[in-house]
């Protein structure tokens, strides 16, 4: 029935050759489908002791999910580790589709008077239509009048995401004028937030909205407020002759500049449009008529699909010893892979991409992982870690190890991260992360270990955002991010990309503001970011507004700030105050239980922080970092010189080819210490990549005998 191999019991899939019928699992006579294969060891199992070595499942060809998906339960664990359940790829690979194949026999060319009079005279000839129905494709949704997540189907060919017909083809429009923002009146003097309240209005300058029909339904995506969040809403009316665009519903945050703070112009583009069909692998669709119009790249239909698949593609729920190993997987709405509430199980070598929202997630349970994969080009977030208890201090000891992580946010451009990892003792270690829009890796939570990971090319095309972000939590202590390399985010990413002679597919800011490098915002508590190097990473260590946390040890380079603070948190913590935007600080230690063991026990000083100028950054260490050729060693914001300076532990840090002192607000400490030095030498940057900053960081060493040497060549991805 099958092969065996010291007491291993092995059964073959194959989807072309393959016979659910008639096959036995063997090599010889596979079966055709994964369930088979599942189906048949649960009956085994009741009848026949388990394989002293486990069972194989090996697989071969493509499986296609459009609409069901395909489950793994408590009933397919594995005994233990040295018998677990494995389910792998062959040798030939076995590749998961979440979408639908649409045949290059089904496409014709458009001959419709009134879908050819919306189209441009250059593009008539060049698209093609294709009858969804004949596809088993049903009438789908029109998208909803506003939302930050891609909600409907996405079109795929030659392994690449197409583009829903857009204007303009790439970049950005900018808006000239608000005529209305669409927001409710603030006090702006108590430090309010503007929120919208109704639909806005804004001129255009352009001439192709004079050809749109907004009766077919259009969107704007938009970065209509802040720099930080960017949303889509549907366009309620166009004014031809004032050049005036009408929002259906209100933005969250109205549309428009808030403040004098950022003055870079309000930017969007608009799609779902049949006329602005006109550019390589755009297309649109008619949920009227059910019909697709498609412009093929190179004329080429043949690998064309529409990914339909809305629930999780391959869900393995509360398996113990379950190991997926080596398949591809891609073309689906949601999720491609997912270990949820599972102990010790596995999802290895698997490359995951093109999805339409996520790629991975791993949630809940203990000592699940994700190893040795790369999940990429994910519309949303490429890969979520979390688990474990966090009122109990419990540690999941959840893992991503060995993973080459990149392309995110590729529909959803803030909110989509390469990594989301959260609960409490994840363990993320030795990944090359890249290229995301906005924030690279979000976490939250406490006692996660980040260490020896190469993140670079993040905050893109966005503001106030890090390559690593935290945020709001008094409580999220513990977190320890250390070993690793930091780099070119940005400007300075896509220039960096550039100049190794890539097309990055992004337009950054250009009024860029606050690009960070590990960025603890709003009043963020209790991390350790130490030993890392920051080479061209914005302001690299913010610290905004929290306490309890320690700057150690870094190697800062041509950062536009080495290390920040700032005070905000007395004007905007509301501690103990029942506000419910995420400001009531002590609420969330309440959360967690705080004041009960073992939170009491593993962090007493945090149990009176309302007696502690709980507003105010305190107990925070910055100790023995280099800083070198950064624009500022310590940015200080609103009054935090005044407030807070003075109460920071400063020890040790040096400060190396600056352009402007700041000596004079660094006395020695009271031990005769110093606080920081600003040193006259001078180091030479040029070529620091090609040794991995072996000689810089010699050059340091004579420089500063206490210099702790950082094995840069072991952040990233293990040889």
């Amino acid at each position: 029935m099958s092969g065996s191999v010291f007491s291993q019991q092995i059964f073959y899939v194959n989807s072309s050759r393959g016979d659910d019928m008639s096959g036995n699992g063997s090599q010889s006579s596979p079966w055709a489908t994964v369930e088979k294969a599942r189906d048949t060891i649960r009956e085994l199992r009741q009848t026949t002791p388990y394989p002293e070595k486990g069972y194989v499942v090996e697989l071969t060809g493509v499986f296609s999910y459009p609409e069901a998906n395909l489950r793994f339960s408590e009933e397919d664990s594995g005994l233990n580790s040295t018998s677990p359940m494995v389910y792998r790829a062959s040798r030939d690979g076995a590749l998961f589709i979440g979408g639908s194949h649409l045949k290059s026999e089904g496409f014709r060319k458009v001959s419709d008077p009134s879908v050819l009079s919306r189209l441009k005279d250059s593009v008539k000839e060049k698209v093609w239509e294709f009858d969804l129905s004949t596809a088993g494709i049903s009438k789908i949704d029109p998208l909803p009048v506003k939302f930050q997540t891609w909600p409907s189907v996405e079109l795929f060919s030659r392994e690449k995401a197409m583009q829903i017909a857009r204007f303009p083809n790439t970049g950005w429009l900018e808006i000239p004028k608000v005529i209305d923002r669409g927001v409710a009146p603030v006090d702006r003097t108590k430090d309010e937030w503007e929120f919208g309240v109704r639909p806005a209005v804004f001129e255009y300058s352009e001439s192709e909205p004079a050809r749109w029909d907004v009766s077919k339904g259009i969107w704007l995506t938009g970065f209509w407020c802040h720099d930080w969040f960017a949303e889509t809403l549907k366009l309620s009316a166009i004014d031809k002759e004032k050049k005036q665009f009408t929002t259906q519903e209100n933005s969250r945050y109205g549309v428009g500049n808030h403040s004098a703070w950022h003055t870079a112009k309000r930017r969007y583009f608009a799609f779902n449009l049949l006329e602005e069909l006109d550019a390589p692998g755009e297309w649109y669709i008619d949920n009227e008529k059910n019909i697709l119009y498609f412009y093929p790249p190179d004329d080429d239909l043949s690998q064309v699909f529409l990914a339909v698949q809305k629930n999780t593609m391959l869900e393995v729920r509360k398996a113990k010893h379950f190991i997926l190993e080596g398949i591809e997987a891609k073309y689906s709405l949601g999720p491609a892979l997912a270990l949820r509430e599972c102990e010790d199980s596995l999802i290895t070598k698997v490359r995951v991409f093109n999805t339409t929202n996520d790629g991975v997630h791993i949630g809940g349970g203990f000592r699940n992982g994700l190893s040795h994969s790369e999940i990429f080009n994910a519309g949303r977030g490429c890969v979520s870690v979390s688990g474990g208890n966090r009122s109990k201090l419990v540690k999941c000891e959840n893992f991503v190890t060995n993973c080459h992580i990149h392309h995110s946010g590729r529909l959803q451009r803030t909110g989509g991260n390469c990594l989301y990892f959260g609960g409490c003792g994840c363990y993320i270690a030795h990944n090359l992360l890249h290229d995301s829009p906005y924030i690279c890796i979000n976490y939250g939570g406490n006692e996660h270990l980040f260490e020896f990971n190469e993140v670079h090319s993040a905050m893109m095309e966005s503001g106030d955002g890090g390559g690593m972000y935290t945020g709001r939590d008094w409580g999220s202590l513990g977190n320890v991010i250390q070993f690793n390399y930091f780099h070119h985010f940005g400007q300075a990413g896509v220039d960096w990309q550039k100049a190794q002679g890539l097309s990055p597919n992004y337009e950054p800011l250009k009024e860029s503001i606050m690009v960070m490098g590990v960025y603890l915002d709003d009043c963020d508590s209790g991390d350790t970011v130490q030993n890392n190097i920051f080479y061209r990473a914005g302001w690299a260590a913010f610290v905004g507004g929290g306490r309890y946390n320690k700057i150690l040890n870094n190697l800062f380079i041509e950062c536009t700030a080495s290390v920040h603070f700032d005070d905000r948190g007395l004007r905007r913590a509301k501690p103990g105050e029942g506000f419910k935007n995420g400001w009531d600080l002590l609420q969330k230690l309440r959360d967690v239980q705080f004041d009960q063991s073992p939170w009491k026990e593993r962090y007493p000083f945090i149990q009176n922080v309302m007696e502690d100028d709980p507003k105010l950054p305190l107990h925070n260490s910055v100790r023995n970092n280099v800083s070198i050729g950064s624009k500022q060693w310590l940015q200080m914001h609103n009054s935090a010189r005044d407030t807070s300076l003075h109460r920071i532990d400063f020890t040790e840090n040096h400060v190396f080819n600056w352009t402007s002192s700041q000596q004079e607000l660094f006395p020695l400490n009271p031990d005769g210490t110093v606080r920081a030095a600003f040193r006259e030498e001078k180091f030479d940057l040029s070529d620091l990549e090609s040794n991995r900053f072996s000689k810089l960081q010699a050059e340091i060493k004579k420089a500063v005998p206490q210099y702790q040497i950082l094995p840069a060549g072991k952040m990233g991805l293990e040889k």
